[in-house]
């Protein structure tokens, strides 16, 4: 099964919105928790984002939700390279160990050419 978001090169818009559940439909608490986000190319293997924490913010850690705001600096951004790419979050609650999100699916962002050249 795969989740799949679709962005023409440098938006920054739509964010990525998600919900940490266990897999059994248990709510997983991230309160206190750290979220590293890394995006990788499909057909390369390059990293575009690696373990970053930049643009994660928990929204509701009682309810398991929390959201990716796309980067964006003067040189790069992370949808400034047209490809297909996979997308995890690794988390350290605060208390127990790390796991990745997401566990039995893929989470797949396409980036596809815009027409301009900005």
């Amino acid at each position: 099964m795969a989740y799949e978001l679709t962005l023409k090169r440098n938006d920054l818009q739509p964010y990525l919105y998600l919900k940490a559940i266990e897999s059994t439909g248990t709510v997983i608490d991230l309160t206190g928790a750290t979220i590293r986000a890394t995006m990788k190319r499909i057909d390369d293997g390059t990293l575009k984002i690696n373990r970053q924490t930049a643009g994660v913010t928990i929204t509701s850690a009682t309810t398991g939700l929390f959201q990716y705001q796309w980067q964006s600096a003067t040189s790069t951004s992370d949808t400034n390279t047209t490809g297909a790419y996979t997308f995890e979050f690794e988390i350290t609650p605060g208390s127990g160990g790390k796991f990745t999100l997401p566990v039995n699916q893929t989470l797949r962002v396409n980036i596809i050419p815009d027409d301009d050249a900005t």
